[in-house]
């Protein structure tokens, strides 16, 4: 009998250690899996970056919806598919992001040194697993300035009307990402286009030009018209009593022809003959040049044939440079064969021939 109660307490010593190696065998298997499958998720998915970073490179929709927010709302499949593909789309913009995220979040919540509203995100705490935190990027808005040598430039974005550009740069925020930006004038009969693709993200703030005047620029002929033309023959005739065809006759003429048609002048002043309403310049008493009283003011020749390129002050006065073309495809029709220049002289506007 003694016997068989010891073989008996054996037997159920052996089970008690084999239940107890069960419980532990159980309880690490269990510990193991919680491990692999709840703490070490929660505990990479602490490092933001690292999860940003690998939703990107495998492409993984629904992992970068998770993580990103637009407007306090989970971006959609077709944000998601954009804004993965341009940050994959240049080398560097991903790393970038990452070490801002990676900033960010050790310095959470204060910001850091070179953070503004302009950054690709604020990082925004939820509540995490265990004892680790978890956060969500939400996209920044991203500041886009657009500039135009013409005023009143309509602004397109992705063939969307955003606004005019006036006097001072239109101010655009978008999501970070690729745009196509498009600019628009109409002026003197003509349309004026250029489109430009930014990037908004890459910089703190996104700056684009357009330059438009040429293409709006009026023709000569569209610039100046008919009024030029009727002021300078009006204005010539006027106050020499002849064509200005007739009055370019008379270069490199001898004095004495001059005065045999016209008279004696009025004055002298040096070689120049002042006459009323025009003068006459000679050398070695040849006509050199004459200029003609256009009775205008700069003012009122501004308005009448614009204003010109530049102003070059000589001893004869201030001259209004218009281009090459002016005389030529304006005056044309009058057959000069001089060569005109328009001059400012004691605030009156002349035309000199020469």
């Amino acid at each position: 009998m003694p016997s068989r109660m010891t073989l008996h307490e054996r037997r159920k010593k052996r089970n008690q250690r084999l239940l107890i190696i069960g419980i532990v065998l159980l309880l690490v298997a269990g510990g193991v899996w919680g491990y692999v499958s709840q703490i070490k998720p929660a505990a990479e998915r602490e490092r933001t970056e690292a999860v940003f970073v690998k939703a990107v490179n495998d492409q993984n929709r629904a992992a970068f919806q998770k993580l990103v927010y637009e407007d306090d709302q989970v971006v959609s499949i077709a944000e998601a598919t954009r804004l993965m593909k341009w940050f994959q789309a240049e080398d560097g913009r991903l790393s970038r992001a990452a070490a801002e995220i990676k900033a960010d979040q050790q310095n959470y919540p204060e910001p850091t040194a070179e953070k503004n509203e302009q950054d690709l995100f604020e990082l925004k705490k939820t509540a995490g697993r265990f004892w680790y935190d978890e956060y969500v990027l939400h996209l920044n808005k991203q500041l886009l300035q657009v500039t135009s040598d013409v005023p009143e430039t309509t602004v397109f974005i992705d063939d969307e009307e955003v606004g005019v550009q006036e006097d001072e740069p239109l101010k655009i925020k978008r999501f970070p990402g690729e745009y196509d930006v498009l600019a628009s004038v109409e002026a003197n009969g003509k349309t004026g286009r250029d489109r430009q693709t930014v990037q908004l993200g890459d910089e703190k703030t996104t700056e684009v030009t357009f330059k438009l005047a040429k293409q709006i620029k009026p023709d000569v002929t569209e610039q100046y018209g008919l009024d030029i033309e009727k002021l300078l023959e009006t204005e010539v005739e006027a106050r020499t009593g002849k064509s200005i065809d007739a009055m370019t006759a008379y270069l490199d003429e001898n004095r004495s022809s001059v005065e045999k048609e016209f008279g004696p002048p009025a004055s002298n002043v040096a070689n120049r003959a002042v006459y009323d309403g025009f003068e006459v310049t000679y050398a070695n008493n040849d006509v050199k040049s004459i200029m003609i009283d256009l009775n205008k003011t700069p003012s009122e020749l501004e308005a009448v044939a614009g204003k010109p390129e530049s102003k070059s002050n000589e001893s004869i006065g201030t001259v209004w440079e218009y281009p090459t073309s002016f005389f030529e495809d304006i005056l044309g029709w009058l057959n000069l064969r001089s060569e005109k220049r328009v001059i400012e002289r004691s605030d009156k506007m002349w035309l000199e021939l020469r």
